[in-house]
């Protein structure tokens, strides 16, 4: 696979994977995850579109599905992730087809009033050769150790960060990072801006994002989610990030 599909790859399998958020945590539409728990047998849909633009072309999941259900009150849920993506190149041509299925739970061994903590191990299944060749996903097996908390300074501010460690079956491991700072408006409207990364496991190669976006309570149970975010620190040529935009729907169930 090109090397600027593997540069898009990562920001989404590696650092958005297991996303189950309410008005006041993190993930989607941020690339790091929170360490929130649903209810059991309670789901979280969220269905997006997601478009990246770099010097080699435009990739876009359209769209993005990724699900959620609680299993065990306060410690444990389980998630899904998979998208429908569409990568088009500068000299015209366009394919489509599944990308990289991802499954994984989340474990929350920490929760107190102001500090929680989670451990949200994932698995992100290899797709077709025919496809990665179409630059439509990794044709490796991903395995996603992450760590996220959570800091709730008091009613307005929060702050969120993520760790996390890809072990890839076939190419480099990498390393993820992550942090996020969160601004109520009111009950309904929160601010949010984040910085988030990969660098390879020997630390030869680097990635850094900043992403700005909001989260907007339209009921209880429905939220609109946008983010927009552009390559700080990456390599130039085909690899450089122009943007990176998140646009989607959240419904709590």
């Amino acid at each position: 696979m090109r090397r600027w599909t593997r540069a898009l790859f990562w920001p989404f399998a590696a650092l958005a994977l297991l996303h189950a958020f309410s008005a006041t945590s993190a993930g989607p539409p941020l690339s790091i995850d929170d360490p929130g728990i649903l209810d059991p047998w309670h789901l979280e849909v969220i269905t997006a579109t997601t478009v990246t633009s770099t010097n080699a072309g435009d990739f876009y999941q359209v769209p993005l599905f990724d699900v959620s259900l609680g299993v065990i009150r306060d410690y444990v849920q389980v998630a899904v992730v998979y998208p429908y993506v569409n990568v088009a190149s500068d000299d015209g041509g366009s394919e489509w087809d599944f990308g990289n299925l991802q499954v994984g739970a989340k474990w929350r061994f920490l929760n107190s009033d102001r500090l929680q903590m989670a451990f949200a191990p994932s698995y992100a299944f290899g797709v077709s050769r025919s496809v990665a060749e179409k630059g439509l996903g990794d044709n490796t097996d991903v395995v996603v150790f992450p760590v996220n908390a959570e800091y709730q300074i008091n009613a307005t501010w929060r702050l969120n960060g993520e760790a996390l460690y890809a072990s890839v079956d076939d190419g480099d491991d990498e390393w993820g990072y992550g942090a996020a700072v969160a601004y109520a408006l009111n009950e309904r409207w929160e601010l949010l801006f984040e910085l988030s990364g990969t660098t390879d496991s020997d630390f030869d190669t680097d990635f850094l994002e900043a992403r700005v976006g909001f989260d907007a309570a339209l009921t209880e149970s429905v939220h609109l989610l946008f983010s927009m975010a552009t390559g700080l620190r990456q390599s130039s040529g085909e690899d450089e990030l122009d943007y990176d935009i998140f646009l989607g729907f959240q419904f709590l169930l």
